[in-house]
C-alpha cells in the first residue's frame, strides 16, 4: 500500500507560492483576442465598408446626373420617364397615352435604365 501512496503523491503537482505563476500567462488570451479582431477587421469590415461607400457614391452620382425624359425605376417598382426635375422631387410620366405622373423624391428613384433595357421593356410589350 505504500507504494500506491507514493505513486499518488508523485502525481500531485506541487503547489505554487501565491502570487507566482508562468510569466506572460494573463496575455496569451489577449493576444489571441486581438489578432482575431484584427483578422476579423481585414477580412470583412474593411472590404464591407469600401463597397457600401463605392455604391453610396455611384448612387449619389446617379442621383444628380439625373436628366429631363430617362427612363426609370422606383424604388417602389415603378417605371417611368422623367418629365421634370428638381431640387429635391422629380416629376415621372407613368403613362403617355393618358398623360399620367407622378411626383417622388428624389431619393426614391434606384436606377435609370440603360438604353439595352429599354429595347428589351418594348420587346416584352
Amino acid at each position: 500500500m505504500k507504494t500506491y501512496a507514493l505513486v499518488a503523491e508523485a502525481a500531485e503537482p506541487a503547489p505554487k507560492p501565491d502570487g507566482e505563476q508562468q510569466p506572460g500567462a494573463n496575455y496569451n488570451w489577449l493576444i489571441m483576442m486581438a489578432l482575431v479582431f484584427g483578422v476579423f477587421y481585414l477580412l470583412v469590415w474593411r472590404p464591407q465598408s469600401k463597397k457600401r461607400k463605392d455604391e453610396e457614391k455611384k448612387r449619389q452620382d446617379m442621383l444628380t446626373s439625373l436628366q429631363k425624359s430617362a427612363h426609370v425605376v422606383t424604388i417602389g417598382g415603378i417605371h417611368g420617364i422623367v418629365a421634370s426635375v428638381g431640387e429635391d422631387e422629380v416629376v415621372l410620366k407613368i403613362d403617355e397615352k393618358s398623360d399620367v405622373r407622378i411626383r417622388v423624391s428624389r431619393s426614391a428613384i434606384h436606377q435609370v435604365i440603360g438604353p439595352e433595357e429599354k429595347s428589351a421593356e418594348k420587346k416584352d410589350q
